[in-house]
Order: structure tokens, then sequence, then C-alpha cells
């Protein structure tokens, strides 16, 4: 039985198309267990991502922090500055778990952190050094801290 060349094709990109969907839908653990790493914190939600000889910028998810480097106030910086000194404080020498949640807009790793078993989103939020984000709008840190830009 001789199969159209057409079937073949129309098979191997349906099949292609959903693996590009799950991976990008469906969450799943291991990249800690393929290897991965953290190898820098870059500011208060974003990480370095080392997967072997592979580095990415890696968004952390749940929460978010004060911008650092594009600040809109001096509030904004400090508390920034104060996120992300916690973040590599709880990193260094934890155990991570990384759960990988596809990528965003900007082509950056979606990961949900957690640190010997704990959250960290739930310990930077507790800390009073983020809020809870599930994307959309970010919330005005200025405002929020009291000052005006």
């Amino acid at each position: 039985m001789r199969v159209p060349p057409d079937l073949v094709l129309y098979v191997a990109l349906t099949l292609f198309g959903l693996r590009l969907a799950a991976d990008r839908l469906a969450p799943y653990e291991g990249l800690s267990e393929q290897g991965c790493r953290i190898g820098a914190v870059l500011d208060g939600d974003t990480v370095e991502l080392l997967c072997g000889a592979t580095r990415e910028s890696a968004r952390l998810q749940g929460f978010d922090t004060p911008e650092t480097r594009d600040a809109r106030c001096a509030a904004e910086r400090a508390l920034g500055k104060q996120a992300t000194a916690r973040l590599r404080a709880l990193v260094a020498g934890a155990q991570p778990g990384i759960t990988d949640l596809g990528h965003d807009k900007y082509r950056r790793r979606l990961i949900r952190l957690r640190l010997d078993g704990r959250d960290v989103a739930a310990q930077m939020i507790a800390e009073g050094l983020a809020v809870p984000y599930d994307g959309g709008a970010r919330i005005d840190w200025c405002a929020r801290l009291g000052e005006r830009p």
C-alpha cells in the first residue's frame, strides 16, 4: 500500500505542532533533574539558568519585584536592590527545584523556583520584597512605596 506524500507531510506537521503546543502549555518538572542550575541572580525575579553549555535568562513566576535598572523612583530602586540581595542569599548553596513553564513573548524561559523545597515566590512575598504576579500589568511600585517618580 502506497501512502500519499501529502498525507505523510500532513501527519508530520500535525505531530510537530502538537509537540510544540504541549511544551508551551503543559508545565513539567525536569530542568533541575537535567542538570540545570542557577548561574547568577540578575535581579529580584530574574536569574541566569545554566543547562550544560547553554545559558539563558529565566523569569521567575508567581511574583514581581521592583526594578533596579529601570526604576522610576529611588524607593523602587532601593527595594529592588534588597529583593535582589535576598534572592542571591536564598540561592546560595540551596538545592533548586525548577518547573519549566515555557517562554514569554521576549523568549525568556519562565520557571517556578523552589529552593530546598520552599517556593521562592511565597517567601519573597511573605518578606515584603515582592507582590503576587501572574502576568499582565505590573503595579506602580513608586505609588505603592509612597514616592513620586
